[in-house]
């Protein structure tokens, strides 16, 4: 007897939609980041003491909102938004990585590149997904 088997083809991701759909938050990221930090460096004391709490709640907040508009282009897509939410992450992190850099050399910095890109994309993931999750649960409620 024979066993037949088929191969299953797989479809390439097509990453330019992300890219397309993740750009404006990503750039709006970037934005509201540097100027909240240029404006805690130069208030200094306190501000600049809690920069790092203040730009995660920016990053927080521009997760969530990539997840609700996740959740209102494409529906309840966990895969969706995971990946626009990692895709948004990688950037916002890498750019402030690198704009890190302005200040001064330092080999930590490097480490950096890696860590804080990792971090933010994961963070950028999770947001998103539990943001969308959320509001579809409450969707559904109504």
């Amino acid at each position: 007897m024979t066993e037949i088997r088929h191969q299953q083809e797989w479809d390439p991701i097509d990453f330019t939609v992300y890219f397309s759909f993740v750009k404006w938050y990503v750039l709006a990221g970037i934005i509201l980041e540097i100027i909240w930090r240029s404006w805690a460096v130069s208030r200094g004391g306190a501000m600049l003491e809690n920069l790092e709490i203040g730009a995660w709640i920016l990053r927080g907040f521009i997760f969530a909102v990539l997840g609700w508009r996740s959740l209102k282009n494409f529906g309840a897509s966990t895969p969706v938004t995971a990946i626009s939410g990692a895709l948004a992450g990688l950037a916002i992190g890498l750019v402030i990585a690198v704009l890190r850099f302005w200040d001064g050399f330092h080999i930590w910095k490097f480490f950096n590149l890696i860590n804080e890109t990792f971090f933010v994309a994961i963070a950028g993931c999770i947001i998103s997904i539990i943001f969308m999750q959320i509001l579809n649960l409450l969707n559904r409620k109504k």
